[in-house]
């Protein structure tokens, strides 16, 4: 059966209008992606140069000289935007997207100040750079790239609504369900892409033969750069004949991942020889890396650990005055390769389970005290876990290790639960920060836990561990937990 989205096929006859009115202003992709590229580079100068200014202002009480702020300034935005797009930051999909990607803005930013930092240490070149400024300039430089990218962002958006961009133009040929449950006409059209018509091609009984012969006159009747094909991969023969058949047209064709198929292709490729292949599960980490994640827990748990002194303190204190019992909770938990470790956080209720039976925390929970409430909902209560960070037990950033009763539970009720023990439990995870915290009443709930898990296992970088770390003090700010 051929047929066509009627309401797409009403876009692409009244779209070209609308394009001829505007064609004098329209303007490349690479242009735009440039001018977003400038724009973070331009928001960081002036950051610098605002922080060098202030900081001469308040020490000296002059505006200058801050030839060397700005130099810092040139080498940090330098350093900011090679990042961010290697990212694809500055592609056009992610420039008309509705959200700043503040997150990767602000782990972007860290590293590359932490990198700046390092070279002036090594290259003996911070002296003309005072620590009063760089402190300043930290702290303004993202504000100024937020406040920049959501000027940019809005202007792209609305190139892109009104036209003004020099659009790829392209032929869509796909099933009904795969093609709306992709979501693709949506996310073609906000990256810039004009369809110009859509081949509704429905298997079984499609007439292979009527659809490649209605794309084919389409792609002829008017100017397409390139025939995108959304059908279900399982069918391989259709598939071959609708892609044989259109071999005539002398136009670049892309075959979309099916939705089964999707979260496999997003895997890293890898190759056997000459033989290409998906990795659907990596090894545990290398040595190397192993020594790199160890490397930066350490640093960054003890620079914690010596900051939040006076805090933990304070609260070891609120603790021990609001209920009777110990400070510190500690219970049995499974680790890195199954092994058992003693994890430690602020106790926050009246009792202390750890044995074959632990009952999960609940909303209104009336075991848990009043400071406890505080602390949960904080998320203070974890900070003593920096401690089993210092002593190998767990990392920063990685599946959160469950009580021993529950582990045992899971690993019979979940086929890929002990693939978690891959990597070293964390205090947070990849799991936390994408909705999956806190009780998990019912095994569904366990199961998404799990697969963010798998995936935090399967794409480990230190990259994604600094990630991880920014969006979880962002949610700690927002999200109760109990």
């Amino acid at each position: 059966m051929v047929a066509s989205f009627e309401p797409y096929r009403a876009h692409a006859r009244h779209a070209p209008q609308q394009i001829d009115r505007r064609q004098t202003f329209t303007l490349p992709v690479p242009l735009l992606s440039l001018a977003a590229c400038l724009g973070d580079i331009l928001a960081i100068l002036a950051a610098a140069t605002a922080a060098g200014s202030a900081y001469h202002w308040a020490a000296f009480g002059t505006l200058g000289p801050i030839d060397g702020c700005v130099a810092a300034g040139a080498v940090l935005a330098s350093l900011f935007v090679i990042r961010m797009h290697a990212r694809g930051h500055y592609a056009l999909e992610r420039l008309t997207g509705r959200g700043l990607g503040v997150t990767d803005i602000l782990s972007t930013w860290f590293i590359a100040a932490a990198i700046l930092m390092g070279l002036a240490f090594l290259l003996k070149a911070g002296n003309d750079v005072s620590r009063g400024f760089f402190v300043t300039l930290v702290a303004a430089g993202p504000l100024a790239v937020c406040a920049g990218r959501a000027g940019v962002q809005a202007l792209a958006r609305r190139a892109v609504r009104e036209h003004r961009v020099v659009e790829r133009r392209v032929l869509l040929i796909g099933e009904r369900g795969e093609a709306l449950s992709l979501g693709l006409q949506r996310r073609l059209r906000d990256s810039g892409t004009r369809i110009v018509d859509v081949i509704a091609c429905d298997f079984p009984g499609g007439d292979i033969e009527a659809c490649a012969a209605a794309a084919i006159g389409r792609a002829r009747a008017e100017r397409v750069d390139q025939i995108l094909i959304c059908l279900n991969w399982s069918r391989f023969g259709e598939l071959n004949e609708v892609l044989a058949r259109l071999r005539v047209l002398p136009l670049p064709v892309l075959l979309v991942a099916d939705h089964g198929l999707r979260s496999l292709l997003a895997n890293p490729m890898t190759q056997i020889g000459s033989v290409p292949a998906v990795e659907v599960q990596r090894s545990p980490l290398s040595l190397g890396e192993q020594a790199a994640k160890r490397l930066f827990d350490l640093a960054f748990a003890s620079c914690a650990l010596v900051a939040l002194l006076p805090l933990l303190a304070a609260v070891a204190v609120a603790v021990r005055l609001d209920s009777p019992g110990p400070v510190l909770f500690r219970q049995t938990r499974i680790g890195f390769s199954g092994r058992r470790f003693r994890i430690y956080k602020f106790r926050t209720m009246t009792t202390l389970d750890d044995g074959a039976v632990v009952q999960q925390a609940r909303r209104d929970d009336a075991r848990i005290t009043r400071v406890g409430r505080f602390l949960r909902s904080s998320s203070i209560d974890e900070l003593p876990q920096l401690l089993n960070v210092i002593r190998g037990d767990m990392s920063l950033v990685g599946p959160r290790p469950h009580a021993l009763a529950h582990d045992d539970q899971y690993t019979r009720l979940i086929a890929n639960y002990a693939f978690r023990h891959h990597v070293k439990p964390g205090i947070t995870g990849l799991a936390q920060v994408s909705g999956c915290r806190g009780e998990t009443p019912t095994v569904d709930h366990m199961e998404r836990r799990v697969e963010h898990d798998i995936a935090y296992v399967n794409r480990w970088s230190v990259w994604l561990d600094l990630k991880l770390i920014v969006m979880t003090a962002v949610q700690v700010l927002k999200h109760d937990a109990y």
